[in-house]
């Protein structure tokens, strides 16, 4: 019952982005341990992913949406385009076994929390990027207010807030690292 609603709801979440797609087949992995929390430390471990037959945006497109977005809420657009590299490789429909939905896989809860629908492209750059400067500005006194953000963008403000910093959690290590080297690459 479980898979049938998330299924369902992964059918809702595409036709509600307007892509006109069929569900690739889906694989849900039983498993003895409990979830881990939304915001821990493993927050996406698998994606689901969406056949289409059509493209979904085009990369000119999602590269200018990001860049004014990123002006208007005065982050970097490399930033944005670093977490937006790492967490959905540019794929504007990409659900995650978590629940993270879109481009810069929001949760929903982040989603609502800026007024998005995460299943439209526009809006889900828009929240994701916005959520981005709330942790900029939060983590802006630390000795890497960066690296912080992007942790916290992974791992949750509490797991960051509690480590002082980015928290020893090898998962979220590595994402940090990986969005600071796409960062790198974008703006060069």
């Amino acid at each position: 019952m479980k898979h049938s609603i998330t299924a369902i709801l992964l059918a809702c979440s595409v036709s509600a982005c307007g892509f006109a797609g069929v569900l690739e087949t889906l694989h849900f992995k039983p498993s003895n341990r409990p979830a881990a929390p939304a915001a821990g430390p493993n927050r996406v471990t698998q994606r689901l992913r969406v056949s289409e037959s059509r493209p979904e945006l085009q990369m000119e497109e999602i590269h200018a949406l990001i860049a004014a977005t990123a002006r208007k809420h005065g982050v970097s657009a490399a930033l944005v385009k670093g977490i937006v590299a790492t967490e959905s490789n540019f794929r504007c429909n990409v659900v995650s076994s978590r629940g993270a939905v879109g481009l810069m896989q929001l949760q929903p809860s982040t989603a609502r929390q800026y007024g998005a629908n995460a299943s439209v492209p526009q809006q889900n750059i828009d929240a994701g990027t916005r959520h981005l400067r709330f942790l900029i500005e939060k983590y802006r006194n630390t000795s890497s207010p960066l690296k912080c953000a992007i942790a916290a963008y992974n791992a949750g403000c509490g797991a960051v807030d509690r480590y002082k910093g980015v928290p020893p959690f090898r998962e979220t290590q590595a994402y940090v690292e990986r969005v600071w080297a796409r960062m790198q690459e974008f703006q060069s």
